[in-house]
């Protein structure tokens, strides 16, 4: 609902506006779970290293960095078989490679389960390039 308001007596109006600007954050939360729809796990190689990623989240940052988020669970137990890679990498819709993350896990150092981040900054609209995110174990 808008509003006209007399500012002084020498006869100046301005409007006043309740009307919200467009949700930002809604477009945000919109283009996230765009990309989290377009995640591949590689559950073959996750069988092969006894592992299981879960949890999988993606987050845009107000600085324009998108940010996945995981956690990797032993499949028996709490300890890791071996030392792991995780890798996530992000394809444009023709396939092409436009950005790889990697993570570490040292079975000796691991108990229980870990949570992995990976960022990749959002310029020249990378989220909008984005078809396909694969994240697997090497």
């Amino acid at each position: 609902m808008a509003s006209i308001k007399k500012s002084n007596e020498n006869s100046c109006y301005f409007c006043t506006s309740t009307l919200k600007p467009p949700n930002l954050i809604n477009m945000k939360e919109i283009l996230e779970k765009s990309l989290l729809q377009r995640i591949e796990r590689l559950e073959a190689f996750e069988e092969r290293m006894m592992i299981r990623l879960e949890n999988i989240s993606i987050r845009i940052n107000e600085l324009n960095w998108i940010i996945l988020f995981c956690e990797v669970h032993p499949v028996n137990g709490t300890k890791l078989s071996k030392d792991i890679r995780i890798e996530c990498v992000i394809y444009d819709k023709e396939g092409a490679i436009l950005e790889v993350g990697q993570n570490y896990l040292d079975e000796e150092n691991f108990f229980g389960f870990e949570i992995l981040e990976y960022k990749f900054y959002n310029g020249e609209e990378l989220a909008d390039k984005v078809g396909k995110i694969r994240i697997y174990p090497k």
